[in-house]
């Protein structure tokens, strides 16, 4: 089965995310085996890890070779750890933050403690894909669960940084809670921000595989609609094989593209930008799934991203909680009123909920409950790209939003989502094509502008030292393909959204020339725009 057959099944996958995707936006991310010889050099500077390596395998010939590698790297942390360990206590040893006192009244190991500090501080790559990136955070916001092996916490602060702020579990907690199963991280080989819990030596995986069958058990009872993704995983780690193995013994007995259709692994292939799809039958694990191998992530992502379920798992989770909230504490009180309660208007709600003020829920088609932007709140929601708006709702308000001559920016919308699910009516349609058609491209954007201000500039600091505000806009859209994407973003949030606002309620002339920037900046970053073609028949 294709990944386009998943995306055509419009459920939320559930998604597992390896040490691969730390590598991909981390400076300096370790692997498992930079990591011991970092730390066997330090601890034992006369000895040779490889050696110790070897030594290993002769003691277990019998062994894969996957298998020896575990077994070696398992045991040399073993070592690692109780050398370490022993010099932290005769004070030979310093870890940042921890004291012998506070080690031994908490029963803490020093070297995960150490261990974890290295992970804490992580800084993304100085050449990272921007774009990408982007798309990782759509993707990840899509994901109605995710478990990672990794310890930091790149993916909680990808999910924060867009304003989706998932539950997060760490080692076996939650496994045995009757969650609601949506906008959830399992950090299943433990996390930074609890070092106890870093599963690193052999006896911490040993406990890992005694309940790894609960993980299996709470996947499996979401499996019936949410499609499974590995990501950032080689074949042969230890981990993936040991995951598939567990569902291999759990699934049904079923036909081969079923179980391949359930199962899908996303294979690093350096400089391939092509996808490329094969069903994969494993022997040894008796077991199907569909194989991807490519370089190109901003693909997978963007076309995962498509699916749409109407809400976000983080929303269907806080209508969740929020829900049962109202019946508890308002149903207790047998005072249980009837509001429409929207994504923006979760927080808000909770709070009144706490503060007892009646509150009214209300149920019907979703297709009669929206809630309808203003020009200041879309511009917002849309560089913040906090999705306040389903983009259905945010398309009719671009469409209806002056004339075809005004400019608002919506290339990320089309460009985000499967245009036919939308919906959009005949209008609608006909509208927003007028609009593209007036400035498909960023070139047409940059082609507008007038020859007073055709000044090249390389960085936003020249541009502020133009007196005129206007002037200033109309530099900065002419010279957007020079300009970095980061320092762009950086300045729409913190000075052109500002200035765009105040220009709204004071009625200048300068939100025309802002407008023309902000959608510059969107055909920069998202693409040129082409026509929505009308479906055969449009509701």
């Amino acid at each position: 089965m294709s990944l386009k057959n998943m995306i055509e099944n419009n459920h939320y996958p559930i998604v597992f995310i390896g040490s691969g995707i730390s590598k991909r936006y981390i400076q300096d991310s370790p692997a498992w085996i930079d990591l011991i010889e970092e730390y066997w050099e330090q601890e034992f500077p006369n000895e040779n890890l490889y050696t110790f390596f070897h030594n290993l395998d002769l003691k277990n010939g019998d062994a894969t070779k996957d298998q020896q590698d575990f077994i070696a790297n398992t045991k040399a942390m073993d070592r690692i750890e109780e050398h370490f360990n022993a010099l932290f206590y005769q004070e030979e040893r310093d870890v940042t933050g921890l004291t012998i006192k506070e080690a031994q009244q908490k029963r803490l190991s020093p070297f995960k403690y150490d261990l974890a500090n290295k992970f804490s501080d992580f800084r993304l790559k100085s050449d990272i894909d921007t774009s990408e990136y982007k798309l990782f955070k759509q993707f990840i916001n899509k994901s109605r669960m995710i478990i990672t092996t990794n310890y930091d916490e790149f993916i909680e602060k990808s999910l924060n940084s867009i304003n989706s702020k998932p539950n997060v579990y760490v080692g076996q907690n939650g496994l045995f809670d009757n969650n609601a199963g949506w906008s959830e991280l399992y950090k299943i080989h433990g996390s930074v921000t609890d070092p106890q819990t870093i599963v690193i030596n052999s006896n911490d995986y040993n406990k890992y595989d005694e309940n790894s069958i609960l993980l299996s058990a709470k996947i499996l009872s979401s499996m019936i609609d949410s499609p499974i993704i590995f990501l950032g995983y080689s074949l042969t780690d230890r981990n993936i094989r040991k995951l598939l193995n567990d569902f291999s013994q759990q699934l049904p007995a079923e036909d081969t593209r079923k179980s391949a259709n359930r199962i899908y692994v996303i294979q690093y292939e350096k400089n391939q930008m092509e996808t490329t799809e094969e069903l994969v039958s494993d022997p040894i694990l008796n077991f199907n799934y569909t194989l991807i191998n490519t370089d190109n992530y901003s693909k997978i992502y963007s076309d995962i991203s498509k699916i749409n379920e109407g809400a976000s798992p983080y929303e269907v989770r806080k209508y969740q909680d929020l829900i049962r909230k109202i019946i508890v504490d308002y149903g207790s009180r047998g005072s249980l009123e009837s509001v429409l309660v929207s994504p923006q208007d979760l927080s808000d709600i909770s709070n009144q909920i706490d503060q007892g003020k009646p509150i009214v829920v209300a149920m019907g088609d979703a297709k009669y409950f929206y809630v309808y932007p203003d020009l200041l709140s879309y511009i917002k929601d849309y560089f913040n790209e906090t999705n306040n708006y389903l983009p259905a709702v945010a398309l009719s308000f671009v469409a209806h939003d002056g004339n075809r001559l005004t400019k608002t920016p919506f290339s990320r919308y089309l460009k985000s989502v499967d245009q036919s699910s939308l919906k959009l009516k005949d209008n609608d349609v006909e509208k927003l094509n007028h609009k593209i058609q007036n400035c498909p491209s960023l070139d047409s954007i940059i082609n507008s502008i007038g020859n007073w201000a055709r000044i090249d500039i390389s960085s936003i600091e020249e541009a502020n030292n133009i007196t005129s505000r206007s002037k200033m806009f109309m530099v900065l859209t002419y010279n957007l393909k020079r300009l970095d994407k980061t320092d762009l973003h950086d300045f729409i949030l913190n000075s052109a959204i500002p200035l765009f606002e105040k220009s709204v309620k004071d009625q200048t002339n300068l939100r025309t020339d802002i407008r023309k920037f902000l959608l510059g900046y969107d055909l920069l970053v998202n693409g040129d725009l082409k026509e929505i073609k009308k479906p055969a028949q449009n509701p």
